[in-house]
């Protein structure tokens, strides 16, 4: 795996996958400096290049606090390649706690960047079209970033406005809109699905499966029952009037970014916040110290309009994983030339993240017992190379992957979501992590360094 890409950088580990390809880490011999490096295989996808031209295309115009930074693109033959900030502190669908949702100082603090990011798109003619957790990336200080521009498209260039036709996003973050197959306003669009965003982090869950009739959380949504009801009754009174405001069905009518920022709910302070019942993760089924996380989908470039099939869960999220202090580097191996031997001897860093534990088996006999347990769970499972298992849940809307890593005399189980809801994937996880509680180790975890040596090509 290990291997130098160009001169000076180093590929030290795939951190996600996608549709079309995989995000890889690059790091820098010298300086230890990194780089999220999306790979799209034109190979087995060649039609996914103007896709991948018309993001890079986007992306690279965009200089914002709150939008990852493009640093540009290579393309050869059977790979493009496009160079992004690496987003140390992951994603921001991993501070989600399912069912609980985060502090609301939090929420607060995110709504606020995430805004100010959307405020500057849509200034410069830009719509997202796929904003959710998932595509929301905190960077070193924890400050949001937003990713993933593969949907963009313009919807006004030199002062000419256009409506938008195409239905593509991610179903339960769709304004109703967005569904209904007629023309629609770009920036209510995305408004929405900052709503559905501020929600899941009050809340830890989604409101619906899709702004549908045909749902009857929905349609309870637009009645005058809806308080009591999950995720509402989860809300105080001044952040349930905003998302009334921004979750209206008719575009016209609801808020726009200005109004949103006047709203009392963000203008409230942290003391305040304070006096209000919020709840706070106290399962300590998930893992270790401090919250942990994932980065997920990087973007490409280049666009006018990206349709995208109906089944949103066709498309995989490119995801990276977090902290740079926790990536466990020796700093040696990377920046000795005397560490270069007949083989090239590199690190697997590893990150502290929430979907991971520690067994006290050997790798060989982990999977076997894991194999057991997704059996058990009723889960679709198939193992795609040596110690990857790839597993499907019974309704096939979620994909995620464990990957088996020898430690010391113990395994490292690191889960990883390949497609589907962010929030979702965290409570199979806990299922799966409570069946195998017996044989996780109950010590204190320790994060050895893996050594992997690889030939250099």
């Amino acid at each position: 795996m290990n291997a130098e890409f160009v001169e000076g950088w180093t590929i030290a580990q795939t951190l996600g996958e996608g549709t079309f390809g995989e995000v890889k880490l690059l790091v820098n011999q010298k300086n230890n400096s990194t780089v999220a490096m999306k790979v799209i295989d034109l190979k087995n996808y060649p039609d996914a290049l103007e896709m991948v031209k018309k993001e890079a295309t986007i992306h690279c115009r965009l200089k914002h606090p709150s939008i990852i930074k493009y640093f540009g693109q290579r393309h050869c033959k059977d790979s493009y390649y496009i160079f992004l900030e690496y987003a140390s502190g992951g994603e921001l669908f991993d501070r989600i706690e399912p069912d609980i949702g985060m502090p609301q100082s939090d929420a607060r603090k995110f709504f606020k960047e995430l805004i100010a990011g959307v405020e500057y798109l849509h200034n410069n003619g830009i719509v997202h079209r796929d904003l959710k957790p998932e595509n929301l990336l905190l960077d070193e200080h924890g400050n949001l970033k937003i990713s993933d521009f593969g949907l963009a498209t313009m919807f006004l260039c030199n002062g000419k406005r256009r409506r938008l036709e195409n239905s593509c996003g991610t179903r339960p973050y769709l304004a109703p809109e967005v569904l209904s197959h007629l023309p629609y306003q770009a920036e209510p669009s995305d408004i929405w699905s900052c709503g559905i965003i501020l929600v899941s982090m009050l809340a830890g869950e989604l409101p619906w499966e899709m702004p549908s009739d045909d749902e009857i959380e929905y349609k309870l949504w637009k009645t005058t029952d809806y308080a009591n009801h999950s995720p509402w009754c989860k809300l105080d009174t001044l952040a349930l009037s905003l998302v009334r405001k921004i979750l209206i069905p008719m575009p016209s009518r609801r808020y726009d970014i200005s109004k949103i920022c006047s709203h009392r709910w963000l203008k409230k302070s942290k003391s305040c916040d304070n006096k209000v019942s919020v709840p706070v993760c106290t399962d300590r089924d998930f893992d270790e110290a401090r919250p942990c996380y994932s980065q997920p989908a990087l973007a490409a470039n280049n666009y006018p309009t990206v349709s995208i099939p109906p089944n949103e869960s066709d498309i995989h999220s490119f995801s990276q994983p977090t902290q740079v202090e926790d990536l466990l580097l020796s700093t040696q191996l990377l920046t000795s030339q005397s560490a270069t031997t007949s083989t090239n001897s590199s690190i697997q860093k590893l990150v502290k993240r929430m979907t991971r534990f520690i067994v006290t088996l050997s790798p060989e006999d982990a999977l076997s017992k894991l194999s057991q347990f997704l059996d058990d769970l009723g889960y679709t499972w198939k193992i795609n190379t040596a110690g990857l298992v790839t597993i499907t849940t019974a309704d096939q809307r979620l994909v995620f992957k464990s990957n088996v890593i020898p430690m010391n005399n113990q395994t490292l189980m690191d889960f990883r979501l390949s497609r589907g809801c962010g929030l979702e994937f965290k409570r199979h996880f806990v299922v799966i992590k409570k069946s195998m509680a017996k044989i996780i180790s109950k010590g204190p975890l320790m994060w050895p360094v893996a050594i992997v040596t690889n030939t250099v090509p």
